[in-house]
């Protein structure tokens, strides 16, 4: 039991590092567009370290907008503005992905078509020399 459970994490390490880096980028993004004077609280990135993850002092179980403030409500919670900030910043997020993803499609057809366009010059190119071998040979 206790080896398949170390394979399982083994198994899921990848995503589970690739999911700790992406929220690290949102808290850091978080962080550079709240401005000084606001009262919200940003969440603290996480290690990518999954033995500090583990420990106790990680912020893991933190709760964040969780706990009630003493200075006031969340801007996120009385504005409509700072909502539709949020929404927008994640569309843009979505957006980036997806343009990354077009663009290797893009890339791969290109790939493609250029593989198959000398595939096609070639035997263009070998039928003219079979027919000239083929001519020289019924010459002679």
């Amino acid at each position: 039991m206790h080896q398949q459970t170390r394979k399982a994490i083994v198994k899921r390490r990848p995503a589970l590092l690739s999911a700790i880096r992406k929220y690290n980028t949102y808290c850091q993004t978080l962080e550079e567009l709240r401005p000084l004077e606001s009262i919200i609280i940003i969440p603290r990135p996480l290690p990518t370290d999954l033995a500090k993850l583990r420990g106790e002092d990680s912020d893991l179980m933190e709760d964040v907008w969780v706990s009630p403030l003493t200075e006031g409500r969340p801007r996120w919670l009385d504005e409509q503005q700072v909502r539709d900030g949020i929404h927008a910043m994640i569309k843009r997020e979505r957006c980036l992905e997806e343009r990354r993803r077009l663009g290797l499609e893009a890339d791969n057809l290109c790939r493609w078509f250029g593989q198959e366009l000398c595939s096609l010059e070639l035997a263009i190119r070998r039928s003219e020399c079979e027919h000239r071998i083929i001519k020289f040979i019924s010459w002679h």
